[in-house]
């Protein structure tokens, strides 16, 4: 009887991995899309000793919500604009040989 129980439970064992790899659980060719980590609630509570041991989390975090909000600027490659005359050169497109 124990080995009709343990062919049962290999059986249910080998149905369960085989269904996982069939969604995709255990993909490792699929690349996965960056989600930067979160701040949970137990940063909040632990704070403290997060930064204790972690000292630079403060900066990282503040450096990673600085380049996500980066507005990029036209410079130096952006048309001459006259405010005072109220004229403004715009280039168009190159043309096409």
């Amino acid at each position: 009887m124990r080995w009709v129980l343990l062919v049962v439970a290999v059986v249910v064992v080998l149905v369960a991995v085989d269904r996982a790899v069939a969604r995709g659980w255990f993909d490792r060719r699929r690349p996965r899309p960056y989600r930067p980590a979160e701040s949970s609630s137990a940063s909040g509570m632990l704070g403290d000793l997060v930064e204790l041991f972690q000292p630079n989390r403060v900066h990282l975090t503040a450096e990673q919500e600085r380049q996500r909000l980066d507005i990029q600027h036209a410079g130096d490659a952006a048309p001459p604009v006259d405010l005072d005359a109220g004229t403004a050169r715009v280039d168009g497109p190159p043309p096409v040989a």
